[in-house]
Protein backbone atom coordinates (compact mmCIF):
# COMPACT_ATOMS: atom_id res chain seq x y z
CA UNK A 1 0.00 0.00 0.00
CA UNK A 2 1.56 3.24 -1.03
CA UNK A 3 1.94 5.76 1.77
CA UNK A 4 1.85 9.91 1.18
CA UNK A 5 5.37 11.13 2.15
CA UNK A 6 3.48 14.09 3.03
CA UNK A 7 1.65 14.56 6.05
CA UNK A 8 -0.75 16.92 8.17
CA UNK A 9 1.03 19.25 11.10
CA UNK A 10 -0.86 21.40 13.64
CA UNK A 11 -3.88 22.13 15.10
CA UNK A 12 -6.29 24.43 15.47
CA UNK A 13 -9.36 24.06 17.89
CA UNK A 14 -10.38 28.02 18.28
CA UNK A 15 -11.07 30.48 15.62
CA UNK A 16 -7.82 31.44 15.25
CA UNK A 17 -4.15 31.67 16.98
CA UNK A 18 -0.89 33.86 16.72
CA UNK A 19 2.34 32.64 17.38
CA UNK A 20 5.79 35.26 17.39
CA UNK A 21 8.49 33.07 16.94
CA UNK A 22 12.37 34.70 17.00
CA UNK A 23 14.27 31.69 18.06
CA UNK A 24 16.03 29.29 14.63
CA UNK A 25 14.58 26.29 13.51
CA UNK A 26 16.04 23.22 15.51
CA UNK A 27 15.98 21.24 12.00
CA UNK A 28 14.40 21.21 8.55
CA UNK A 29 10.94 20.37 8.43
CA UNK A 30 9.71 17.84 5.34
CA UNK A 31 6.80 19.02 3.10
CA UNK A 32 3.55 19.00 4.92
CA UNK A 33 -0.18 20.65 4.97
CA UNK A 34 -3.09 22.09 7.62
CA UNK A 35 -6.52 21.46 7.22
CA UNK A 36 -6.64 25.49 7.91
CA UNK A 37 -5.34 28.54 6.52
CA UNK A 38 -1.80 29.79 7.64
CA UNK A 39 -0.43 33.07 7.34
CA UNK A 40 3.51 33.85 8.06
CA UNK A 41 5.06 37.24 8.18
CA UNK A 42 8.51 37.02 8.01
CA UNK A 43 10.45 39.82 10.26
CA UNK A 44 13.92 39.13 10.66
CA UNK A 45 17.09 37.06 10.16
CA UNK A 46 17.24 34.82 6.87
CA UNK A 47 15.18 32.21 5.64
CA UNK A 48 13.05 30.89 2.73
CA UNK A 49 9.62 29.52 2.57
CA UNK A 50 8.61 26.49 0.06
CA UNK A 51 5.08 26.42 -1.48
CA UNK A 52 3.40 23.90 -3.71
CA UNK A 53 7.41 22.77 -4.66
CA UNK A 54 8.77 26.35 -5.17
CA UNK A 55 10.63 27.89 -3.18
CA UNK A 56 10.76 32.11 -2.33
CA UNK A 57 13.51 33.89 -1.03
CA UNK A 58 12.29 35.80 2.00
CA UNK A 59 12.50 39.64 2.90
CA UNK A 60 11.66 41.86 6.25
CA UNK A 61 7.90 42.19 5.92
CA UNK A 62 7.18 39.82 3.23
CA UNK A 63 3.57 37.95 4.11
CA UNK A 64 3.53 33.63 2.89
CA UNK A 65 0.19 33.04 2.24
CA UNK A 66 -0.43 28.91 2.75
CA UNK A 67 -3.80 28.12 1.68
CA UNK A 68 -5.75 24.77 3.81
CA UNK A 69 -4.38 21.69 2.17
CA UNK A 70 -1.44 23.31 0.18
CA UNK A 71 2.02 21.55 0.92
CA UNK A 72 4.74 23.61 2.02
CA UNK A 73 7.39 24.09 4.31
CA UNK A 74 10.01 26.49 6.07
CA UNK A 75 13.46 26.60 4.51
CA UNK A 76 16.35 28.03 6.95
CA UNK A 77 19.28 26.16 8.43
CA UNK A 78 19.25 25.08 11.19
CA UNK A 79 20.63 27.37 14.11
CA UNK A 80 20.34 30.32 11.37
CA UNK A 81 18.38 33.67 13.01
CA UNK A 82 14.75 33.19 11.65
CA UNK A 83 12.18 35.79 13.34
CA UNK A 84 8.23 35.19 12.35
CA UNK A 85 4.78 35.46 12.93
CA UNK A 86 2.41 32.73 12.48
CA UNK A 87 -1.05 32.80 12.25
CA UNK A 88 -3.93 29.61 11.70
CA UNK A 89 -6.85 30.78 10.51
CA UNK A 90 -10.16 28.63 10.82
CA UNK A 91 -11.90 28.38 7.28
CA UNK A 92 -14.98 28.18 9.48
CA UNK A 93 -13.88 31.03 11.29
CA UNK A 94 -13.30 33.36 8.45
CA UNK A 95 -16.57 32.16 6.60
CA UNK A 96 -18.81 33.01 9.59
CA UNK A 97 -16.81 36.83 9.38
CA UNK A 98 -17.24 37.41 6.05
CA UNK A 99 -20.31 39.38 4.21
CA UNK A 100 -21.78 38.87 1.28
CA UNK A 101 -19.42 41.75 -0.52
CA UNK A 102 -16.69 40.54 1.67
CA UNK A 103 -15.23 36.64 1.67
CA UNK A 104 -12.35 36.94 4.23
CA UNK A 105 -10.76 34.22 2.59
CA UNK A 106 -10.14 35.99 -0.66
CA UNK A 107 -6.75 36.22 -0.27
CA UNK A 108 -6.29 32.51 0.01
CA UNK A 109 -8.69 32.03 -2.72
CA UNK A 110 -6.91 34.28 -4.90
CA UNK A 111 -3.37 33.22 -3.90
CA UNK A 112 -4.02 29.41 -4.55
CA UNK A 113 -5.68 30.57 -8.33
CA UNK A 114 -2.26 32.85 -9.44
CA UNK A 115 -0.03 30.69 -7.60
CA UNK A 116 1.02 33.58 -5.98
CA UNK A 117 2.02 32.79 -2.30
CA UNK A 118 4.56 35.41 -1.11
CA UNK A 119 3.72 39.17 -1.25
CA UNK A 120 5.98 41.90 -0.86
CA UNK A 121 3.92 44.75 0.34
CA UNK A 122 6.69 47.59 -0.68
CA UNK A 123 5.16 51.17 0.51
CA UNK A 124 2.63 49.31 2.32
CA UNK A 125 4.59 47.19 4.81
CA UNK A 126 4.95 49.63 7.49
CA UNK A 127 1.28 49.71 8.06
CA UNK A 128 0.82 46.05 7.88
CA UNK A 129 3.28 45.32 10.43
CA UNK A 130 1.57 48.21 12.22
CA UNK A 131 -1.66 46.10 12.27
CA UNK A 132 0.10 42.88 12.89
CA UNK A 133 1.94 44.75 16.01
CA UNK A 134 -1.70 45.67 17.26
CA UNK A 135 -3.37 42.11 16.43
CA UNK A 136 -0.63 40.32 18.37
CA UNK A 137 -0.68 42.90 21.50
CA UNK A 138 -4.16 42.33 21.57
CA UNK A 139 -4.30 38.76 21.48
CA UNK A 140 -1.42 38.77 24.20
CA UNK A 141 -2.75 41.21 26.71
CA UNK A 142 -6.44 40.37 27.88
CA UNK A 143 -8.64 43.28 29.26
CA UNK A 144 -11.69 44.35 28.86
CA UNK A 145 -13.00 43.38 24.78
CA UNK A 146 -10.00 41.72 23.99
CA UNK A 147 -11.36 39.12 21.83
CA UNK A 148 -13.86 41.16 20.02
CA UNK A 149 -10.50 44.09 19.41
CA UNK A 150 -8.55 40.70 18.31
CA UNK A 151 -11.12 39.70 16.21
CA UNK A 152 -11.73 43.14 14.86
CA UNK A 153 -7.62 43.59 14.17
CA UNK A 154 -7.60 40.33 12.38
CA UNK A 155 -10.59 41.38 10.00
CA UNK A 156 -8.48 44.38 9.31
CA UNK A 157 -5.50 42.82 8.40
CA UNK A 158 -7.05 40.13 6.19
CA UNK A 159 -8.88 43.51 4.21
CA UNK A 160 -5.68 44.91 3.97
CA UNK A 161 -4.38 41.71 2.42
CA UNK A 162 -6.92 41.43 -0.33
CA UNK A 163 -6.79 45.45 -1.02
CA UNK A 164 -3.13 44.77 -1.74
CA UNK A 165 -3.80 41.89 -4.25
CA UNK A 166 -6.75 43.89 -6.02
CA UNK A 167 -4.65 47.00 -6.31
CA UNK A 168 -1.88 45.31 -6.91
CA UNK A 169 -0.31 46.79 -4.10
CA UNK A 170 2.37 44.18 -3.91
CA UNK A 171 5.40 42.83 -6.10
CA UNK A 172 5.14 39.10 -5.94
CA UNK A 173 8.03 37.31 -4.24
CA UNK A 174 10.86 36.11 -6.43
CA UNK A 175 10.61 31.73 -6.33
CA UNK A 176 13.19 29.46 -7.74
CA UNK A 177 12.42 25.57 -7.82
CA UNK A 178 15.30 23.03 -7.65
CA UNK A 179 13.65 21.65 -10.82
CA UNK A 180 11.53 23.76 -13.00
CA UNK A 181 9.29 21.13 -14.79
CA UNK A 182 8.54 19.06 -11.66
CA UNK A 183 6.82 23.12 -10.26
CA UNK A 184 5.12 23.14 -13.34
CA UNK A 185 3.16 19.90 -12.96
CA UNK A 186 2.40 20.76 -9.36
CA UNK A 187 0.73 23.73 -10.86
CA UNK A 188 -1.05 22.14 -13.42
CA UNK A 189 -1.98 19.44 -10.56
CA UNK A 190 -3.28 22.06 -8.27
CA UNK A 191 -5.21 24.32 -10.58
CA UNK A 192 -6.82 20.60 -12.20
CA UNK A 193 -7.23 18.95 -8.86
CA UNK A 194 -10.86 17.48 -9.75
CA UNK A 195 -10.31 16.79 -12.93
CA UNK A 196 -9.40 13.32 -14.32
CA UNK A 197 -5.63 12.96 -15.04
CA UNK A 198 -3.61 10.48 -16.50
CA UNK A 199 0.25 9.80 -16.35
CA UNK A 200 0.01 9.48 -19.78
CA UNK A 201 -1.52 12.36 -20.49
CA UNK A 202 -0.09 14.97 -18.24
CA UNK A 203 3.73 13.56 -19.97
CA UNK A 204 2.16 14.57 -22.85
CA UNK A 205 1.24 17.80 -21.82
CA UNK A 206 5.05 18.21 -20.66
CA UNK A 207 7.11 16.57 -23.25
CA UNK A 208 8.53 14.35 -20.81
CA UNK A 209 9.16 10.14 -20.41
CA UNK A 210 6.60 9.41 -17.94
CA UNK A 211 8.93 7.02 -16.00
CA UNK A 212 11.44 9.89 -16.01
CA UNK A 213 8.71 12.58 -14.95
CA UNK A 214 7.80 10.02 -11.89
CA UNK A 215 11.03 9.99 -10.52
CA UNK A 216 11.68 13.46 -10.79
CA UNK A 217 8.27 14.33 -9.19
CA UNK A 218 9.08 11.74 -6.08
CA UNK A 219 12.36 13.20 -5.53
CA UNK A 220 11.61 16.59 -5.62
CA UNK A 221 8.26 16.17 -3.60
CA UNK A 222 8.82 13.12 -1.70
CA UNK A 223 5.69 11.56 -2.87
CA UNK A 224 4.31 9.93 -6.08
CA UNK A 225 2.01 11.94 -8.52
CA UNK A 226 -1.05 9.78 -7.41
CA UNK A 227 -0.14 9.97 -3.49
CA UNK A 228 -0.10 14.35 -4.27
CA UNK A 229 -3.35 14.16 -5.98
CA UNK A 230 -5.21 11.73 -3.84
CA UNK A 231 -3.79 14.14 -0.65
CA UNK A 232 -5.48 17.23 -2.20
CA UNK A 233 -8.58 15.71 -3.06
CA UNK A 234 -9.00 14.25 0.03
CA UNK A 235 -8.39 17.38 1.74
CA UNK A 236 -10.93 19.64 -0.40
CA UNK A 237 -13.04 16.75 0.37
CA UNK A 238 -12.91 17.22 4.24
CA UNK A 239 -13.26 20.65 3.50
CA UNK A 240 -16.55 20.60 1.70
CA UNK A 241 -18.25 17.81 3.87
CA UNK A 242 -17.25 20.01 7.09
CA UNK A 243 -19.00 23.11 5.03
CA UNK A 244 -22.17 20.71 4.55
CA UNK A 245 -21.89 18.91 1.20
CA UNK A 246 -23.17 15.06 1.71
CA UNK A 247 -19.70 13.30 1.16
CA UNK A 248 -20.68 11.00 -1.88
CA UNK A 249 -21.48 14.14 -3.64
CA UNK A 250 -17.77 15.76 -2.22
CA UNK A 251 -16.25 12.55 -3.01
CA UNK A 252 -17.86 12.43 -6.94
CA UNK A 253 -17.14 15.93 -7.13
CA UNK A 254 -13.26 15.87 -5.96
CA UNK A 255 -12.47 13.59 -8.63
CA UNK A 256 -12.77 10.23 -6.89
CA UNK A 257 -15.15 7.81 -9.18
CA UNK A 258 -15.94 5.56 -6.43
CA UNK A 259 -17.53 6.02 -3.19
CA UNK A 260 -16.42 2.94 -1.47
CA UNK A 261 -12.18 3.69 -2.73
CA UNK A 262 -12.92 7.42 -1.41
CA UNK A 263 -14.05 6.14 2.17
CA UNK A 264 -11.17 3.66 2.32
CA UNK A 265 -8.64 6.67 1.41
CA UNK A 266 -10.75 8.95 3.60
CA UNK A 267 -10.19 6.25 6.35
CA UNK A 268 -6.37 5.52 5.80
CA UNK A 269 -5.87 9.30 5.97
CA UNK A 270 -7.51 10.82 8.87
CA UNK A 271 -8.12 7.75 10.67
CA UNK A 272 -11.82 8.15 11.17
CA UNK A 273 -14.58 7.60 8.13
CA UNK A 274 -16.32 10.83 6.11
CA UNK A 275 -19.34 11.78 8.07
CA UNK A 276 -16.93 12.65 10.93
CA UNK A 277 -15.52 15.62 9.11
CA UNK A 278 -19.41 17.20 9.36
CA UNK A 279 -18.57 18.32 13.61
CA UNK A 280 -14.94 19.47 12.33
Amino acid sequence: METQAYAERGYLLEDFRLFHLRGAMEEQLDWHYHTFHKLVFFLGGSAGYGVEGRSFRLERGDAVLVPQGCIHRPEAAPGAPYERVILYLSPEFLSRMSGPDCPLDACFARSSAQFRFVLRPGPARRELLRNLSALEEAVTQPGFGAQLLAQALLVQLLISLRRLFDADGTLPGESIAADEKVAAILQYLSQHLTERVSIDDLAARFYISKYHMMRRFRAETGCTIHAYLVGKRLALAREQIAAGVPAGQAAAACGFGDYSAFCRAYRRRFGLPPSSARGA
